[in-house]
This record gives C-alpha cells, sequence and structure tokens, in this order.
C-alpha cells in the first residue's frame, strides 16, 4: 500500500511539473474571451462546466525516449488547460492530461492506466482546484480514464476524454465528463519522434 501511495504522489508531481512547464502566461493574455484561434480544453467537474481558452495556459506536448538498445522507447504526450488568478501567477485551476506508452501515439482510444517494467504505461488524469487546496489524480489502484485522440496534424490535436479523479490526502473524488479539447502543438514539436 506504501508503495502505492508513493507512485501515486509521484503521479501527481509529474501532473504539476507538467502542467506548470507549459503554462506560461502575460498579462496580456489573461482573458479568456480574447482567443481567436479556437483552441480551448473543457469539461464538466462534478456537472460544472470548466472551460480554459488563454492560449498561453493551454499546452500540448509530445515526445519520445530511448534509455537504451534493450528498453522500449517510450512516447509521451501531455495536455494542460489552465486558469490563472487574476493579477497573480498562480493557477487557479488545471486540468492535465498524461499519456505514456510503448508504440507511438495516434489518433485512437485509450483507456487506464498500468504499471509496466519502466513506470505507468497508460492515461493519467489530472484536475487541481486552488480554492480548495486539493490536487486530484488518476488512481492506479482503479484508473477509471479516457481519452480519445480523434484528430491529430503536425501542429495540432484534438479529442475527448473522462474520468475519475481522487484526492489521496482527504479521499475525496470528482468525476470529469464531457472532457474535449482542441490544442496546439508546442513551435518545434517532434511528434513520436
Amino acid at each position: 500500500m506504501k508503495k502505492l501511495l508513493n507512485i501515486n504522489w509521484a503521479l501527481l508531481a509529474v501532473m504539476v511539473f507538467f502542467a506548470s512547464s507549459g503554462c506560461e502566461s502575460q498579462d496580456e493574455d489573461m482573458n479568456p474571451d480574447d482567443n481567436k484561434s479556437g483552441y480551448f480544453l473543457k469539461a464538466k467537474v462534478d456537472g460544472k462546466l470548466v472551460e480554459f481558452k488563454t492560449e498561453t495556459l493551454l499546452s500540448a506536448d509530445m515526445g519520445s525516449i530511448e534509455i537504451g538498445s534493450t528498453i522500449p522507447k517510450i512516447y509521451n504526450l501531455s495536455l494542460s488547460g489552465a486558469r490563472q488568478v487574476s493579477g497573480e501567477s498562480t493557477l487557479e485551476e488545471v486540468i492535465t492530461i498524461v499519456i505514456t506508452e510503448t508504440t507511438p501515439i495516434t489518433p485512437k482510444s485509450y483507456t487506464g492506466l498500468v504499471p509496466f517494467e519502466y513506470g505507468l504505461k497508460g492515461v493519467l488524469l489530472g484536475y487541481s482546484l486552488e480554492a480548495e487546496e486539493k490536487a486530484y489524480v488518476t488512481d492506479v489502484n482503479d484508473p477509471n480514464v479516457n481519452l480519445e485522440i480523434t484528430e491529430m496534424k503536425q501542429n495540432s490535436i484534438k479529442g475527448k476524454f473522462n474520468g475519475v479523479v481522487i484526492d489521496f490526502l482527504s479521499g475525496e473524488s470528482k468525476t470529469i465528463t464531457e472532457g474535449e479539447f482542441f490544442l496546439i502543438f508546442k513551435p518545434g514539436e517532434d511528434l513520436n519522434s
């Protein structure tokens, strides 16, 4: 049990890292209504619509890691959207999706999260709300999470997602439904290289 709790904390740390590294902001981009590109990430969290449109707080990153000749190539995709506290650098609300696979990531459905010899493979969904001072993440003991990539182009990605996430300190959970995204890859991304 302690090992699984450590894995869950590690997942949470990864989720926060991906969300914060992909969410740069500039003061002139604080108004989500200024998004003329059409990029977004949205979902219902416990029935309440949460929508992110501020381009500087939307992120899609893809890459791969080759550790050695005997270890399979590991492919990663991270998607995130966030809302910033007005006038501060603090993130008010974040949704993050991270997928790790041993085969190239392509348009198709991905379900669950399982341990494999080099970590965890599958979909990790995360949600945090600063007002609650809690971070929710996919439970590795019961990974109820789905991601469907419906379109992937050289510079953008579209899809749908849903799942249940849990705050491991309180045991509280949140249900994320009707998740959708249309995000742009960072310039220079080498898809599944």
